[in-house]
């Protein structure tokens, strides 16, 4: 008999935690955004040198497509929000040259075409402080999370020496997820009228830095076709870790109440 009541404890719990919430009156305010933005000076200074000096090739710079995110933000209360964020966006590098290396067995010309692929998908919590929430705010966020990194490198040579040692081929091709933090300011207007009842639009410029921990095993492939330069590379080498992006945000701001 006494331990029928006490399997529905757990019940009675619930049923007496839920009332007390229903007696109680929260005021939810979150919103809805989609941004856009571009990708300003993400390198690799580390990786760049060695891909000059060591590997041959050019001092080449990376491109990056803009980044396009979604996100929702929640207020704990008029100073504080918490919100998830996550983007995307491609960085490549081009690049063909012609090297000559001279072996005991005579002078060997080499066509040489470089292909380097990112795709970059940072996912962040981050937390937000409104200094003074009122509808033209400014604000600072902080967040950290992780980002999911697609690299690809594809070597192509073409040699006048059928055995050459430099083949080229697929240097590194990994999906990695690695942590990254982040932090910016912001600056925010809601619109005066609703779109629809509880409903307002937001528009919102933000600026962030952002730092990815992106150490990748890139030259395992590659050590075996430089000769005496394989013994100078490092077992990892870190890939476009930092960026600065300015977004564009348009976002829909959901106001409810619930309980009495």
């Amino acid at each position: 008999m006494v331990s029928d009541r006490i399997k529905y404890l757990p019940f009675l719990l619930i049923a007496l935690l839920v009332g007390e919430l229903k007696s109680e009156q929260f005021h939810l305010r979150e919103m809805v955004y989609v941004s856009a933005g571009g990708v300003y000076g993400a390198s690799s200074a580390e990786f760049m040198s060695i891909y000059e000096n060591q590997i041959g090739g050019n001092n080449v710079n990376f491109k990056h497509t803009p980044a396009f995110g979604l996100g929702l933000k929640a207020w704990i209360n008029d100073n504080y929000r918490v919100s998830l964020h996550s983007e995307y966006f491609d960085s490549k590098l081009q690049d063909s040259y012609f090297e000559f290396d001279s072996l005991q067995l005579g002078t060997v010309e080499r066509n040489i075409i470089q292909k380097i692929e990112s795709t970059t998908i940072p996912i962040i919590a981050s937390i937000d402080y409104i200094p003074i929430e009122q509808q033209f705010k400014t604000y600072l966020t902080f967040g950290a999370g992780v980002a999911i990194s697609k690299v690809k490198w594809q070597e192509n040579v073409s040699s006048s020496r059928v055995s050459d040692f430099r083949t080229g081929g697929t240097h590194y091709n990994t999906t990695d997820i690695v942590p990254m933090l982040r932090g910016g300011l912001g600056v925010e207007l809601d619109f005066d009228k609703p779109v629809a009842g509880e409903v307002i639009g937001s528009l919102t410029f933000e600026l962030t830095y952002s730092y990815m921990f992106r150490n990748l095993a890139m030259y395992d492939n590659i050590k075996n076709q430089l000769d005496d330069e394989s013994f100078t590379l490092p077992n990892t080498v870190e890939f476009l870790p930092g960026y600065l992006s300015l977004k564009l945000q348009f976002g829909i701001e959901y106001f409810q109440t619930i309980g009495k």
